[in-house]
């Protein structure tokens, strides 16, 4: 038999889920924006603020935020004109899985 007598029992991670949120969807140049958030169940984490300007091809971390009480917020001001997405990814840990948001777009003119 294949590990029958060998550690623990499988146990598999638990869902989690995190969201993402935007003050504004169309902004200037120059403007900020409140990019928020949550996850659950509530954690206290590490996000990491993910941003697009391909549609989604490609990602590149914008910045690393800490959830308090499951919650987060950052001031993103964009530096040149263009359509964003925005997203959020959380590593999981020990009992939850990773999880990333769905994107939000942003646009500046």
């Amino acid at each position: 038999m294949w590990g029958s007598d060998v550690g623990a029992p499988y146990s598999p991670k638990a869902k989690s889920v995190i969201t993402l949120e935007v003050s504004e969807q169309s902004v200037k140049l120059g403007s900020k924006v409140k990019v928020s958030g949550s996850i659950w169940p509530v954690h206290l984490a590490l996000v990491f603020l993910q941003v697009s300007k391909d549609e989604g091809e490609s990602w590149s971390n914008l910045a690393m935020t800490a959830s308090e009480n499951g919650v987060y917020s950052y001031e993103w001001r964009p530096e040149s004109a263009g359509n964003y997405l925005l997203r959020a990814f959380w590593a999981g840990d020990m009992d939850h899985k990773k999880m990333t948001s769905p994107s939000v777009r942003v646009e500046v003119t």
